[in-house]
Order: structure tokens, then C-alpha cells, then sequence
């Protein structure tokens, strides 16, 4: 009769570096009889129970004691739960003549998936002993997918009015197989004008789960994304994100391209003036902004401008909210008097008008228009607009940010000068914290809307925190400075007591 108490008492005894092993009765009769030394076994790692990608490698921990006369060897394996198999990640351990403590690396890449205990076994002559340890390891098996259909690249056509067994509207079949053990994947399908799938041009088309029996899946898709919306014409890439929230995503390519033609008689949604660069002086008759648009129900359209090329970073300023636009209405304009909707004035600056257009339901469309808007107090004053970085950027010490700005100079005269600060302050003058650290100066500004960048090296003794960038031209170098502009995204620099 196994006494597991003793067997472990003796193992601790082990591991705490004792030399003296007290007679333990591993083996004790019926009668009370002692019918031999010590040997036992323990495992303490895993402790407790995990599920875990395919791959992962296991740190088994365990110790075994042998007070035998008899030479003692020790084997660790692993025991599938659902049938039973069993395999010897380690054996013919021979233990020293006290016993010993190690540990085992599990590599689970070639088992299946399930579930699986750990044992560990010691043996001298005829003398054995088994534990098992405390945490149980499950498996999981990566989702399998793979498209069948289209193997070819294949046009989203619209159906021939003229022919009575014509489909009501143009699809294009869609076909995978898919297959998931454990029955928790899903399979995000989604199209890509380009091959980099997380660049954030990318439009999912269905979602799907996926079963755990293997299956054929089929998609007739319209040309639609899953906002409802029809997607814009182009040709592009067929993917699959494949996820179970265990192993890894991965994406899996299609076997051919999907192309989208204009929509008969689609919308055109556009900003037709002004159609080029233009000077908007302070004291000017309003500009005005006129656009075109074909919409079957009621939709509201924002007006807004952006000095930089992300027009959802938040940095943009809104001149027209929510305008309603009746069903109907192809074409409409808006007399821009140099406020935003709330009446304040707006800065001096290098501008670029945004339309965006409410539905009312799924993503509103959005359209900028192809001339940069020049907002000046006078006709010679510089101007300068930061475009990059336009979202925040958390970085390390010594990493660089690439910082691009578009200057105007009709004097040719004026110089350009970069700083930061972690304050949202421009101009030093102003200053009620550290100064503004000087980055780029007596940077030569050119003609209309030159643009240039650089890289910055965030030093190595910054201090942890929020960093604002700005960017100043000016032709005396002295504050009040032509034109300051503040960059949309700022520099963050995480202390690392923090954690990741």
C-alpha cells in the first residue's frame, strides 16, 4: 500500500539539500511489516491545468527519491485522456543513490489535439512507484482553411437584363473548406487592394465560424462589404483571417483576384471646387466649396479641413456639421467665411478639405478634395502644416519618428525650425514648464506646398511622458513667429516601471 504522504515528505527533504532520508514505508505489509526502503516520485509541474496553442513547449518540474539498494530509473511521459495512449517524452533517467530533482521540456508540435496528463515513473528491481501531475495540459489544434473557389481571377458582372434566367443581381462564388478540432475558430474573409493585410485598407466581406466536422463553405458574394455598402471599383486580393483566441492568427491567401467594376450609374461623391490650390485670405469674399453626390434617401454631409493626410486621426476641424441633403440632390455648395461650425476663427495654416457623408447607417463615405486650401492673414506670409506623425507614436528611447511637413514660402525668404515639448503650447514665449528642445532649425522653406521630413532620434535621456512636435516658419526667426502647426500625433515614451 502506497503512503503518497510519506513519498513526498521524503521528496521535500530532497529538495531542500537534507542527506538524511528518514525510513519511509512505501511497501508496508498488511501484518505492519516493513517490507522495504524508500523510492518514490513526484511531479510539481504543471501545477495547474492549461490549455494551450500547438507548439507550446511544457516545463515539466519534477523529483524522485531512491533509498533502495537497488539502481533506480525514472521515466516521464505524457498520457492521452481520450484513449489512453501513452508517450515517453524521457526515459532510462538513472537516479543518484539518494535522488534527484530536473525538469523536462515538453514540446507539444507533433501530438494531436485533447487532452493530456503527465506522469512520471520510478523503478528499482521490483520495486515502482507513479505520480501524476497536478495540472492537466489540453491542446489546442489550430483551425485548417484553404479557398477552393475562384481559382481564377473573376469580374463582378451585372446580369444581363435582357436574359430571363439571369441571376437577380452580380455575384461572384466564394468557396473554402474549413476545419476545427476544438470547434472555436472563426474565419474572417475579407478583400485587399495589396498583399498587406493589416495596413488598414482591408474590407471584410463575412465572417464565419468554423465547424469542428470538416466542411465545404460557400459565399455569394454581391460586392458588398459586411457595412452593407458597395465596395469601391478595384481589383483585389481574397483573403481569410483565421483565429480560435488560442493560436496564432494567420491569414490564408486566396487562389485568385476579385475585380470590381464602376457601378452602373453609382454615386459620385466629389469635391468639385475649388479644383486647384488656392490663396483664402483673411478679409477675402467667402470661398466657396462646392460638391456633387447621387443619393436615393435623406443624408447629412460634414465639411471639414485637416493639415495632414489622416482624416480620422482627429486633428481636423469641422467648417459645415451635419448639413441635411435631400434624396434626390446631385449637386450642393457651402460659402466658407475662414470660421469653424462653432463661429471661432481658424489658424493661419495648409489645409485640405474633407467631405464626409452620413448614411445613416454603416461607415460614412468620405472624399477630400485634390486642392490644397492656402488660410493667410496676409499675401506674403510663410506657412507650414506638419503631416507626419498624424496618430501617436509609443516609442523607446533611440528609436527614430519620421516627422514630414508641406511648406509654402511666396517670399522665398523664410526658414523653418521643428521642436518638442510636453506641453501643447507652441512658442517658447509662452513657456510655463521645461522649455522646447530644438530638434531641426535655419531649415530653408521653399515655394507652394513643398514637402519635406526628417528623421528624429528620440535621445536616450528622455524622460518618460507625452511629447508634443512643432513646427514654426518664419522670416525674422525672432517670435511672433509667420506660422506655427502642431502635429496631429504626438511622441510617448512609456516609463518602464510601468510594464509592458
Amino acid at each position: 500500500m502506497r503512503y503518497a504522504a510519506l513519498s513526498i515528505a521524503g521528496v521535500a527533504l530532497l529538495l531542500t539539500g537534507a542527506t538524511c532520508f528518514p525510513l519511509m514505508n512505501l511497501n508496508q505489509t498488511e501484518d505492519g511489516a516493513t517490507a522495504g526502503t524508500v523510492l518514490g516520485i513526484s511531479l510539481m509541474q504543471p501545477e495547474a491545468d492549461r490549455e494551450v496553442p500547438l507548439g507550446t513547449v511544457i516545463q515539466i518540474e519534477w523529483a524522485a527519491v531512491n533509498l533502495t539498494d537497488a539502481d533506480a530509473l525514472a521515466t516521464i511521459l505524457v498520457r492521452n485522456r481520450d484513449n489512453g495512449e501513452e508517450t515517453i517524452l524521457a526515459g532510462g533517467l538513472r537516479l543518484p543513490a539518494a535522488g534527484t530533482s530536473d525538469t523536462v521540456a515538453w514540446d507539444t508540435s507533433e501530438f494531436q489535439g485533447g487532452s493530456y496528463s503527465i506522469v512520471g515513473r520510478v523503478e528499482a528491481g521490483e520495486r515502482s512507484d507513479e505520480d501524476t501531475a497536478p495540472g492537466r495540459i489540453t491542446i489546442n489544434t489550430p483551425p485548417s482553411f484553404d479557398f477552393t473557389e475562384p481559382t481564377e481571377d473573376t469580374e463582378l458582372v451585372e446580369p444581363d437584363p435582357n436574359d430571363p434566367n439571369a441571376p437577380e443581381e452580380a455575384t461572384i462564388t466564394i468557396r473554402w473548406t474549413a476545419f476545427d478540432p476544438d470547434g472555436d475558430g472563426t474565419a474572417q474573409i475579407g478583400i485587399d487592394p495589396d498583399l498587406d493585410h493589416e495596413s488598414g485598407n482591408e474590407i471584410t466581406i463575412a465572417e464565419r465560424s468554423i465547424a469542428a466536422s470538416s466542411g465545404f463553405e460557400t459565399l455569394e458574394w454581391t460586392g458588398t462589404g459586411t457595412d452593407g455598402q458597395r465596395v469601391a471599383a478595384d481589383t483585389y486580393y481574397l483573403y481569410a483571417l483565421v483565429s480560435d483566441g488560442i493560436n496564432e492568427d494567420r491569414f490564408v491567401e486566396g487562389l485568385a483576384q476579385l475585380i470590381v467594376p464602376e457601378e452602373p450609374n453609382a454615386a459620385e461623391l466629389a469635391i468639385t471646387e475649388p479644383e486647384d490650390d488656392v490663396d483664402f485670405l483673411a478679409g477675402d469674399d467667402p470661398l466657396t466649396i462646392a460638391f456633387t453626390l447621387d443619393e436615393a434617401d435623406d443624408v447629412t454631409v460634414t465639411l471639414k479641413i485637416d493639415t495632414d493626410e489622416d482624416h480620422n486621426s482627429g486633428n481636423e476641424i469641422a467648417i459645415l456639421a451635419q448639413r441635411l441633403i435631400e434624396a434626390g440632390a446631385t449637386e450642393d455648395s457651402f460659402d466658407w467665411d475662414g470660421d469653424d461650425s462653432s463661429g471661432a476663427a481658424v489658424d493661419d495654416g495648409i489645409y485640405r478639405i474633407v467631405l464626409v457623408l452620413n448614411r445613416g447607417s454603416g461607415s460614412p463615405a468620405m472624399v477630400e478634395s485634390d486642392g490644397l486650401v492656402y488660410r493667410r492673414s496676409e499675401e506674403e506670409q510663410p506657412l507650414i502644416g506638419v503631416l507626419e506623425p498624424a496618430r501617436d507614436q509609443t516609442v523607446q528611447p533611440g528609436a527614430y519618428v519620421l516627422i514630414r511637413w508641406r511648406d509654402s514660402d511666396p517670399g522665398e525668404s523664410a526658414e523653418i525650425r521643428i521642436t518638442i515639448d510636453d506641453d501643447p503650447v507652441p512658442d517658447e514665449g509662452a513657456e510655463t514648464g521645461d522649455p522646447e528642445s530644438e530638434e531641426l532649425a535655419d531649415w530653408p522653406a521653399e515655394g507652394g506646398g513643398a514637402r519635406n521630413s526628417f528623421q528624429y532620434q528620440v535621445p536616450n535621456d528622455l524622460d518618460p511622458g507625452i511629447y508634443y512636435i512643432f513646427a514654426y516658419i518664419d522670416r525674422d526667426g525672432a517670435a511672433p513667429y509667420d506660422n506655427v502647426s502642431v502635429a496631429g500625433g504626438r511622441i510617448i515614451i512609456r516609463d518602464p516601471l510601468d510594464g509592458p
